[in-house]
């Protein structure tokens, strides 16, 4: 523990927040939390020097407290914002529960679903973009370094062939599709079930920072597909069903819903691959376990969607993806992961 900490916790909460200070299990991130008592109450205490990152999730934090309550409040922070302290959600996230007890995770997703709606469409009004710590939305550009990221870090390194020249048509050809996606609202852009924490059976979001404009069905997509989950089909077309249902209910605007499955199956896209670009980053090249042992699941998530209609319309990277969901590629990848691991 720093003197800064230390300071901080003395002035704001006695000595006794500073005997009780434990650091916990750090993410993938470099913020370092602490779960300390003040009086009564556990509360938990983020360092972080990216500052401007921190102002972002202070401000969002407030912002969508307005529409919202299924968030951390936020208690302290410091004067230059490099910690601040908030409530303490508990250990347990959504995926735990699904791990544990699928009847109350699945009461659990469909509030989750309902708040997200919520925190999209009402959240998006007066929400001042200019604070978005990386990108005010969710663009061309965006979806451009999402794909190269999986062509670089997913690709190469398993050492797939390819036609490089008409990937990068498909993939300029994709971002383009992709820009052009209607009901642009606040977008999470990392919707999972480790983002959610349940504390006495209701969920409660974390890690929203990133957030942005862009096309609603990305956060829903983020949520049904994620890889470890790997959620039933019948799950996943009931919660679509909860979701179109409370967008609509919330926008009081008319939905094409053939339009709306069609973005929702090219945010299906970006997402599956913008996830290997970063299991390929952190599982292949940097060998983190959690991040290897998805692959697999990410895989299978790409072999259910090889078959979608909008695929004809990238020709290259549907061939791609024909590769990547053949038995003999998971085989060579996991070969290479096991010579990277002997060779460090």
């Amino acid at each position: 523990m720093n003197s800064q900490i230390q300071t901080f916790l003395k002035s704001n909460y006695g000595e006794q927040a500073i005997d009780s200070l434990q650091l916990l299990a750090q993410s993938g991130s470099s913020r370092k939390y602490y779960r300390f008592q003040n009086d009564e109450n556990s509360l938990i205490l983020t360092e972080s020097e990216n500052i401007e990152e921190n102002k972002t999730f202070l401000y969002f934090t407030q912002h969508f407290s307005k529409v919202i309550s299924n968030l951390p409040k936020i208690e302290k922070f410091s004067t230059d914002f490099q910690i601040y302290t908030q409530s303490d959600l508990g250990n347990q996230s959504l995926m735990n529960v699904l791990e544990s007890d699928k009847i109350q995770a699945k009461e659990i997703y469909k509030k989750a679903i309902q708040q997200l709606v919520k925190m999209q469409v009402l959240g998006d009004e007066n929400l001042d973009y200019s604070k978005c710590f990386s990108y005010p939305k969710f663009n061309y550009l965006l979806v451009l370094r999402d794909l190269f990221s999986f062509k670089n870090y997913f690709l190469n390194l398993s050492k797939i062939e390819f036609n490089q020249g008409k990937l990068l048509q498909d993939f300029e050809r994709f971002s383009s599709d992709f820009e052009q996606i209607p009901h642009r609202y606040f977008v999470f852009r990392d919707f999972q079930s480790r983002n959610i924490m349940v504390l006495e059976n209701e969920p409660y979001f974390i890690d929203y920072q990133g957030g942005m404009k862009g096309p609603v069905q990305y956060d829903l997509v983020s949520l049904l597909w994620q890889a470890k989950a790997n959620l039933s089909n019948d799950w996943k077309s009931e919660f679509y069903e909860i979701y179109v249902k409370e967008f609509i209910d919330l926008t009081q605007k008319d939905l094409n819903g053939i339009e709306f499955q069609k973005d929702y199956d090219l945010c299906l896209l970006e997402r599956l691959l913008q996830v290997l670009g970063t299991y390929g980053f952190r599982g292949i090249y940097e060998g983190k376990p959690h991040f290897v042992d998805s692959i697999s699941f990410a895989l299978q998530n790409l072999n259910e969607i090889k078959n979608l209609t909008l695929l004809e319309n990238y020709l290259e990277l549907k061939k791609v993806i024909e590769k990547l969901t053949e038995k003999e590629t998971f085989q060579t990848i996991k070969q290479i992961i096991d010579e990277r691991q002997i060779n460090r």
